[in-house]
């Protein structure tokens, strides 16, 4: 009985031992790979990832300017038979139009005048562009008086009718998508000019159609977090395999 319990007691310091050391020449070392692999995988993950940006970027901005080019070129015609100004912008091509070619004095509702010159713009912008188009509404800094202060209490309420009616003629008359088009009111508070002759102010009373060119996002947040996991796994397990077959 007394060999017996001794025989256990040595197998127990045997397999003990033989654990303290498999710890420490194999477990211990794979387990440090791990790490430093999943460490090193983190650091190369997040280069790439700013390489991409990096990437994107010069390809947005190549983009942007050959699309700056063709549109500018497609209503170069019309700019010139119209006399209006377009021009290229941070964030994309500016068409400047004047209060008085699409609107009476103190009026929201489109001229016929205006209504040809949007007809015109319009079956170019369905055609040329793809991305956003912001029209702006711009006054000077007269104030609204008489009756029609009741229906414009200030120059916000006029920028803002003005602009909606421009993008409603767009979607409704010319099909543009209506999820393309914003409308956007600065009332007096950006002026071209200073208010401070009649010229100033005619200048001043405006449409600006801000034509952005079309973005597409490459990759997702989550796209990237599920490959960066998988890579894991993957240099995970190859290396527990390996280990597997340095203990054979």
């Amino acid at each position: 009985m007394k060999f017996l319990t001794y025989f256990l007691l040595i197998l127990i310091i045997a397999y003990g031992g033989y654990s303290v050391y498999f710890y420490i020449t194999d477990y211990k070392p794979i387990n440090k790979k791990i790490l430093g692999l999943k460490q090193e995988n983190k650091t190369l993950t997040e280069l790439v990832t700013k390489l991409k940006k990096k990437t994107n970027e010069k390809n947005d901005k190549e983009t942007g300017n050959t699309y700056k080019k063709n549109i500018i070129g497609e209503l170069s015609k019309v700019s010139t038979e119209e006399n209006f100004e377009v021009r290229k912008a941070r964030e994309g091509v500016e068409i400047n139009l004047p209060g008085l070619r699409l609107f009476k004095p103190g009026e929201e509702k489109l001229s016929d005048e205006g209504l040809i010159l949007l007809s015109k713009l319009g079956k170019i912008l369905k055609n040329a562009t793809k991305g956003e188009i912001r029209v702006e509404g711009h006054t000077d800094d007269t104030k609204i008086g008489g009756s029609l202060a009741k229906k414009f209490p200030t120059n916000w309420e006029l920028s803002a009718a003005r602009a909606v009616n421009v993008v409603r003629y767009l979607q409704e008359e010319t099909g543009i998508a209506p999820e393309r088009l914003v409308a956007v009111a600065y009332g007096q508070y950006k002026p071209l000019l200073p208010n401070d002759t009649e010229e100033h102010r005619q200048k001043n009373r405006r449409i600006v159609i801000v034509l952005e060119p079309p973005t597409e996002k490459v990759t997702t947040e989550k796209g990237n977090t599920a490959q960066k996991e998988q890579t894991e796994n993957k240099e995970k397990k190859d290396l527990i395999e390996k280990g597997n077959n340095t203990g054979k």
